[in-house]
């Protein structure tokens, strides 16, 4: 049997993801923001599984149908609370999360605030994190790859949140776990052939989008893989 090139297990992992969202039931689009004031990657990677768990069961499902949707702003998330009340905040502040709402909900804040930007490439933390998601201790750990080599922040942020956030919303990252973040600088598509097979896509979560050399040409930016066994979203 001649084994799958990489290009053909992006594209069916990817084929799959699309399926696992057209499969839903109907339900308004939602949207998500989050506004960041500074970037701590273990600090943001915490604060997005802990916000998608707490999504209300009856907003999932719409933000879920958007692929998990969200745009980043820059700013000081304490100074807008008074006109803009966040839904979740990291402990010190510095990021904060709005939503799922209908994007016309979150254009004012959209308007008043520009993206966010930052170094680019990004400036990836040195050695491995383990990132315990708050709740009581689970016992259970989650590996997580995240490719760096050439994305900027922003992007950064965009690849790291659609894993993070689809992957709680999926139940394969739940309160109390430790997730072992490594960053490297690629991620080939070989070295994940186990997790990219379609036997294993209920314990796995994967974050592959066209590359810059062209948007036939897929890359393969976060792999996380769980013993855990999670739902369609």
């Amino acid at each position: 049997m001649i084994a799958p090139s990489d290009t053909e297990m992006l594209t069916a992992a990817a084929q799959a993801r699309v399926a696992a969202v057209r499969a839903l039931a109907a339900a308004p689009g939602l949207d998500v923001a989050v506004v960041v004031a500074h970037l701590d990657a273990a600090a943001f990677i915490r604060g997005a599984a802990d916000f998608a768990l707490a999504v209300p069961e009856a907003l999932r499902d719409g933000w879920y149908r958007m692929f998990t949707r969200t745009v980043f702003l820059a700013g000081q998330p304490t100074a807008l609370a008074g006109r803009y009340p966040y839904q979740h905040a990291t402990p010190n502040g510095q990021l904060a999360w709005y939503g799922p709402a209908p994007r016309r909900a979150l254009t004012p804040l959209s308007r008043l605030l520009r993206a966010f930007s930052g170094p680019a490439p990004m400036e990836a933390p040195a050695g491995a994190l383990a990132v315990t998601v708050p709740g009581p201790p689970s016992g259970h750990h989650v590996g997580i790859a995240l490719a760096v080599g050439g994305v900027s922040t922003g992007e950064y942020l965009v690849h790291v949140h659609h894993l993070i956030a689809e992957a709680s919303l999926r139940g394969l990252i739940r309160p109390g776990d430790t997730l072992l973040v490594d960053h490297r600088p690629a991620l080939a598509a070989a070295d994940f052939r186990d997790a990219l097979d379609p036997a294993r896509a209920g314990s796995v979560q994967t974050r592959i989008a066209p590359a810059r050399t062209g948007a036939r040409h897929l890359r393969l930016f976060g792999v996380l893989t769980s013993n855990r066994h999670g739902g369609d979203h």
